[in-house]
């Protein structure tokens, strides 16, 4: 059944979204160029983020500071520095394409497809590639073992998901503070709330390990990550629905 559950999250996490890029590009001819070079700016700011910041940036702290022994003594601090420090990161050229690039001339429909740019280049790389080398190792040996329940694949699409509407959410956001001239309220704003959606998963489920006491189990930490994750969901959504009629149209 993992093989199967495996599919269906690939599908349903960076498939869907996906589509209904396309889907948005072919109905709206008028922002079609648009669309398309911020959705693959959005995927590149991704892919710079992971590749550049994420394995080789993280990599040199460890192997060249005490950053390490800091994760190891400081686990709560340490998700709060390296969350921060991706919000920075991430809002920083988000910030110079809508203002400089585009002249903060961006509609409702090109900021949905930034967003998306960059939320399936995160999906690709945390779902699908790691996804694709499991389906190769299971076909070289058939006795591969999964890490993961069906249960716990499910539930990690679901999460892709949400975190697709959520960063995609926070992109537009940011486009309708620039637009309005409220860069800084726009950059604060999207930086907190990118920051809380990276940290408080891991936050709680520090509390279900022997270092933090055990204070909840399991269970009870999945329930509040997914709880907070789909109240911001749902906020973006409806955050999204009011900007449509607000931002600028072509």
């Amino acid at each position: 059944m993992e093989m199967p559950a495996m599919v269906c999250n690939m599908v349903i996490s960076f498939l869907i979204p996906l589509i209904i890029w396309i889907v948005l590009v072919i109905r709206n001819k008028d922002e079609r160029k648009g669309m398309i070079i911020l959705f693959i700016l959005g995927a590149l700011f991704y892919a710079g983020m992971q590749w550049g910041i994420k394995q080789h940036g993280l990599a040199y702290l460890f192997n060249h500071t005490d950053f390490q022994s800091f994760m190891e003594n400081h686990y709560i601090p340490y998700l709060l520095v390296v969350a921060l420090a991706g919000a920075i990161l991430a809002v920083i050229p988000e910030w110079i394409t809508i203002r400089f690039a585009f002249g903060s001339k961006v509609t409702f429909k090109q900021a949905v497809a930034f967003g998306l740019g960059y939320t399936i280049s995160e999906t690709g790389f945390l779902i699908v590639y790691p996804g694709i080398m499991t389906f190769i190792m299971y076909f070289k040996e058939k006795e591969t073992e999964f890490a993961t329940s069906v249960g716990e694949l499910f539930l990690s699409g679901y999460e892709r998901i949400l975190l697709t509407i959520i960063g995609t959410g926070l992109i537009v956001i940011l486009t309708y503070f620039i637009e309005q001239k409220m860069v800084i309220r726009g950059i604060i704003i999207k930086v907190i709330c990118q920051m809380l959606i990276a940290f408080l998963p891991g936050f709680f489920i520090a509390f279900s390990t022997k270092n933090y006491l055990e204070v909840f189990d399991r269970s009870m930490t999945l329930v509040m990550v997914y709880v907070v994750l789909t109240v911001a969901c749902v906020c973006s959504i409806a955050v999204m629905n009011s900007l449509k009629w607000k931002m600028y149209e072509k």
